[in-house]
């Protein structure tokens, strides 16, 4: 998930600090969006805590989230690369929209904190949480691939990763896949040659962040405007971009 490189430190640390007090208030549960009842991890290995504050209100990443939501009921199982603490692979189950997820995490740390989340929430019979995802993870994956819906947000390995074998194997689920094009410097032929691979068997839209809508939250309206809107900041450097990729045979 990637942060901006060039953000002034006190905004990040009042972002953090508004964060923590929302976090006791919430009880460090998720209170509004379809992951509401996900209790949130006390330690965090990205972002420097940051993101707390807008995936307590279920603005985190809205975009996704609204995505996954409106997805037909036909998959019941998430595969998360690049899962991190757990947002998405435990809170796609919190609520039911999957029956099931596959967590790849790179980190050891990472895995032991999103261990001990699935425990706090009830959820660890419900999650395999694996190493990184290597060419060929999907052989560990036991439910049919065609039942899968992808998540991709693996820091620019997405490049790589999501090669010939990876849409073969995957080209009837559906694909979320973060972009990571600017960390390379040919990253437009990078990208370039990652869509005319996955266009071979899949539609591709466009995702992108939008705007936020701040007056449903009855607990912000106690704050000034600045702190509004540096509480539902994600802290990124640039608009971010996803790709969905839907089966062209769907």
């Amino acid at each position: 998930m990637v942060r901006g490189k060039h953000r002034p430190n006190h905004v990040l640390r009042r972002r953090v600090q508004l964060g923590k007090l929302l976090a006791v208030e919430f009880n460090n549960q998720v209170r509004y969006g379809p992951f509401r009842g996900l209790k949130l991890p006390e330690q965090t290995r990205w972002g420097g805590g940051g993101d707390v504050g807008s995936m307590l209100l279920g603005l985190y990443e809205q975009e996704l989230l609204q995505a996954l939501q409106a997805l037909p009921r036909t998959r019941s199982v998430l595969v998360d690369l690049g899962a991190a603490n757990g947002y998405y692979g435990l809170g796609a189950l919190v609520n039911h929209l999957f029956d099931y997820s596959y967590c790849y995490e790179r980190s050891p740390a990472s895995r032991e904190i999103l261990r001990v989340a699935s425990q706090d929430n009830g959820l660890a019979q419900r999650v395999s949480i694996q190493g990184a995802a290597e060419p060929g993870f999907w052989h560990s994956i036991s439910h049919p691939l065609s039942d899968c819906v992808v998540m991709v947000d693996i820091e620019g390995g997405e490049f790589d990763l999501l090669d010939e074998a990876f849409f073969a194997a995957f080209r009837q689920s559906i694909v979320f896949v973060e972009l990571h094009d600017w960390f390379y410097a040919d990253g437009a032929e990078r990208l370039a040659r990652l869509r005319e691979r996955a266009s071979r068997t899949f539609a591709i839209t466009e995702l992108t962040t939008s705007a936020r809508d701040l007056s449903a939250f009855s607990e912000l309206s106690r704050l000034s405007d600045d702190d509004r809107w540096i509480l539902c900041s994600e802290g990124r450097g640039r608009r971010m971009t996803w790709w969905r990729l839907e089966p062209r045979n769907s």
